[in-house]
């Protein structure tokens, strides 16, 4: 597996959605990279970070920037 296959699979691994081959997979990748295993450990923090939070209200522009920042994304994707 790739790290930006094992990158792809790290949140429905975080949620145990993936089957237990594939939890096999990424645990593979993740004992030999440390790149991946740094991002699991941030995406885990993150996540408990965001579960532990009350409740924000987003600024009045944030929908108007995610989507710009979305179509951006997929731009570079197209090119890439």
């Amino acid at each position: 597996m790739k790290c930006e296959e094992v990158y792809q699979w790290l949140q429905a691994y975080l949620d145990t959605e993936v089957t237990a081959e594939e939890e096999r997979m990424v645990e593979k990748h993740i004992r030999g990279c440390p790149a991946c295993r740094r991002r699991l450990v941030e995406l885990a923090q993150t996540i408990n970070q965001l579960e532990r939070s009350e409740e924000l209200t987003p600024r009045q522009d944030f929908t108007r920037k995610l989507w710009e920042r979305l179509q951006q994304e997929r731009t570079i994707q197209k090119r890439g």
